[in-house]
């Protein structure tokens, strides 16, 4: 009889711990999970057509998966995950992911091509992507250290007009030839060795 109460008991517990656990919000951890095949462990991508996403901020993370959950930017798979997420699930990863550190791909890059390239930039990019893009305060993809391979797909959609881009950059854009842009991505390549990513 005793032990039918204590296992009685035992139940209680951990039915009542169970539904309490469902009232509780997921972790940030929990919801990256499905983030982490594409985007790597804690956002650091290991794959070249994908881009990091640790240490973006905030602001653009939120509007980057709105923008996907609402059908306004082209995708492959992101408009169907991004459906699969509420605004405050979205917020509460758009903080853990603004929280951890950025790390840029090793690749190899064209030094002559990074000089070219860092004229380019001073030129054409500078104003909203400063300190040669390495931050993510300007509130948009951090740019330096990002696979060459990732970048090229995003400049061809915005040349493509597959994908929105603020007027300023617009004009930027048309601007750049076939070759501006080569040496852009080797540019951005070349700040992996940036003082911003050193030591980590």
């Amino acid at each position: 009889m005793k032990r039918s109460i204590t296992l009685a008991a035992v139940l209680a517990a951990v039915l009542g711990s169970g539904s309490a656990w469902a009232t509780q919000p997921p972790s940030a951890k929990m919801l990256s999970l499905n983030c982490a095949s594409c985007h790597g462990y804690e956002g650091v991508s290991v794959g070249p057509a994908t881009p990091s996403i640790a240490g973006m901020s905030e602001e653009y993370f939120i509007m980057t998966m709105l923008d996907y959950k609402d059908g306004r930017r082209p995708a492959t798979v992101m408009d169907r995950i991004a459906a699969g997420y509420t605004e405050q699930e979205i917020e509460i990863m758009a903080s853990y992911f603004a929280s951890l550190q950025y790390r840029p791909a090793p690749q190899p890059f064209d030094e002559v091509k990074a000089r070219r390239g860092a004229e380019v930039h001073e030129q054409s990019c500078s104003r909203c992507h400063s300190e040669n893009a390495t931050v993510a305060e300007d509130d948009s993809m951090i740019l330096a250290g990002q696979w060459k391979p990732y970048l090229a797909f995003s400049i061809e959609d915005f040349n493509a007009h597959d994908r929105a881009q603020p007027r300023r950059m617009r004009r930027g854009m048309v601007e750049l030839s076939d070759e501006d842009v080569e040496a852009l991505l080797h540019f951005y390549a070349s700040q992996q060795h940036h003082e911003r990513f050193m030591g980590q």
